[in-house]
């Protein structure tokens, strides 16, 4: 009986938060390969009615778990893409949109003067803004060495000053020598500001604050983790702005109208808690039979409680002599 209740009073302490808690919580994916060629946005759309969304990718760890049907030979699409409605349309205010060096923030206007055609991303990696000598604006390989114009910001005025460097340098060391010397690369938020700026320079291009991260996951996962065939992206005509797996788990950019295999995710949601107690029982708790015992019942009590799959397990410290503590903790 004297075991008996300190099995009750361990349960108690479990299931009402009593005592030293912490609590996390992780996401695992399952995968589901449905073998039928869809377009990217119908992938979608078929993920997110009958799972969660179109797969999230986001360790090698996802990557070796990705099990096609052994005849598969096709491209799959997956959860990557780069929608051109965020940055080409329009400045845009997405996590794959255009933004300023000096805020990390997308345009607050949406202000822009883009030349005929651009941006087009040309080759997958032009992900920097420059400028021409009449004022338009260009998206260019961020490793080119160009020209560039810093700002300094007086603050109390709230009035920008200008500052052509002619030494010509990429556009991340561009970023550097302006926050060294001045305020960040140039800001442009109206036409003023772009016409002040384009009778600085006369050299073909000029780089300014312009910038974004391209691609985004289609369930809004930050995951920055990237598994592309060598020479991809390289967006060759121009539109391909989907991501696809090869049957090697290598991923290749492709026109979102192609109709391919595709994979879906589910999320789960698995959650940990974890209680430290002191236990007055009769019983040998190094024992692992008791151990397993007591583990047993206390899980028929909680699968009474809770719904959902739970597993217990034990971590016993070395014994020492502790204070009685108390106090609660909720675990959302």
């Amino acid at each position: 009986m004297h075991s008996l209740m300190n099995y009750k009073l361990l349960v108690a302490f479990v299931c009402f938060g009593f005592g030293h808690l912490s609590c996390s919580h992780a996401y695992i994916f399952d995968y589901q390969f449905i073998n039928q060629s869809l377009n990217w946005s119908q992938a979608q759309q078929y993920c997110r009615v009958h799972y969660t969304d179109l797969a999230t990718i986001e360790s090698m760890k996802d990557v070796n778990r990705l099990i096609r049907p052994n005849a598969s030979t096709s491209l799959a699409w997956i959860g990557l893409n780069d929608d051109p409605l965020s940055w080409q349309v329009a400045m845009g205010t997405d996590v794959n949109s255009w933004r300023w060096s000096a805020t990390g923030k997308p345009s607050a206007t949406g202000y822009s003067n883009w030349r005929l055609y651009n941006p087009n991303n040309s080759g997958g990696n032009q992900l920097c803004g420059s400028m021409m000598p009449d004022g338009t604006w260009n998206d260019n390989i961020c490793d080119y060495y160009f020209s560039f114009v810093c700002y300094t910001m007086n603050y109390s005025t709230g009035q920008s000053t200008y500052i052509m460097i002619n030494n010509g340098d990429t556009w991340k060391n561009a970023v550097t020598y302006c926050r060294t010397y001045y305020t960040d690369l140039a800001m442009i938020e109206n036409s003023e500001q772009n016409s002040v700026i384009s009778l600085l320079h006369a050299s073909q291009y000029t780089w300014f604050g312009l910038y974004r991260v391209p691609w985004k996951w289609s369930d809004r996962s930050s995951s920055s983790f990237r598994n592309w065939q060598t020479g991809f992206p390289n967006n060759a005509d121009t539109v391909s702005f989907c991501a696809a797996e090869t049957p090697d788990h290598f991923w290749k950019d492709q026109s979102c109208s192609n109709t391919y295999p595709f994979w879906c995710h589910r999320a789960l949601i698995l959650s940990m808690t974890t209680v430290r107690m002191k236990i007055q029982t009769d019983a040998d708790l190094s024992d692992p039979a008791t151990n397993d015992q007591l583990l047993q019942q206390i899980g028929l009590l909680l699968q009474k409680a809770f719904a959902g799959n739970i597993q217990l397990g034990w971590k016993i410290q070395p014994w020492k002599l502790e204070e009685p503590s108390t106090g609660s903790y909720v675990c959302n």
